[in-house]
């Protein structure tokens, strides 16, 4: 028995060698390809600023609006590989924060605008349909643009042709909660367990071949050091919401919501 067991021991440590082996090739991986991204998106985003100065000839207002939409792109482009080496220099989940009082109505608003050119490739209509009042919470915006651009994206890109993305808030007990919603495959709930985690992609992931398995993990770190809590729900009839909740205020902790809690509470008001 004692030999068996050291056996299995060492077959044990073996594997989990290996596995530790995959996930720094893995990291190294993408670290380089990151890395790599600067040089050109740099370029990108001192090109369009010449075009949107005119120096190669005067633009009409359409041209001017799509080189400005363009230029938001490459920045959150530019802005999310600082984000990703700057997470990986620091043990990837470390992110430091830099907080500011702003109105995320009108971030979600900017954001659903410059998505909504993706959404159309697919026939796809995005719906922000919020009418309130602004709503002003004390966070990092950038990172919190960076959440909500991951979410929306993955909903694009893993949702139905031809159907609505549903986007939406609720700013109650000085807890914020965003919610993006669409129509795609159903996530199966061992999968959706694990669907925050480090290089993580379903089984769904070939449509999207070229992603990381990062967007979601980061968002994760991002929120949660706001104190924050992410969510997921995926149903049989192919209805799949994912959000967060995070405090309004500096001094305040999120709520800790639970898949259930989402799905009783708030899930079914998008709806």
């Amino acid at each position: 028995m004692a030999i068996y067991l050291f056996c299995q021991n060492r077959h044990l440590a073996k594997n989990l060698r290996f596995v530790r082996e995959i996930e720094n090739n893995q990291q190294a991986f993408v670290a380089t390809v990151v890395h790599d991204l600067k040089t050109p998106t740099n370029a990108q985003i001192n090109s369009l600023n010449l075009l949107k100065n005119e120096a190669f000839g005067k633009l009409n207002s359409e041209q001017q609006e799509i080189i400005s939409l363009t230029q938001e792109s490459c920045k959150y482009m530019s802005n999310l590989i600082g984000t990703i080496m700057e997470t990986y220099r620091n043990d990837l989940g470390k992110i430091p924060l830099n907080k500011s009082e702003f109105d995320i109505i009108k971030l979600i608003r900017a954001i659903c605008e410059e998505t909504k050119v993706l959404a159309a490739k697919k026939n796809q209509i995005l719906n922000f349909d919020y009418t309130g009042l602004p709503i002003s919470i004390y966070a990092d915006r950038l990172q919190i643009m960076r959440v909500i651009q991951n979410l929306l994206s993955n909903a694009i890109t893993y949702g139905f042709c031809d159907t609505e993305i549903v986007v939406s808030i609720e700013n109650s007990h000085n807890n914020l909660s965003f919610y993006v919603q669409n129509q795609s495959n159903e996530i199966p709930s061992g999968e959706l367990a694990t669907v925050f985690d480090k290089f993580k992609k379903t089984k769904y992931a070939n449509i999207n071949s070229s992603g990381t398995g990062l967007g979601l993990y980061l968002a994760k770190q991002i929120i949660e050091s706001h104190n924050g809590k992410m969510f997921a729900e995926s149903n049989k009839d192919g209805i799949c919401c994912f959000g967060f909740c995070i405090p309004q205020k500096a001094n305040l902790k999120a709520t800790k919501y639970t898949v259930k809690e989402v799905n009783k509470d708030n899930f079914s008001k998008i709806n």
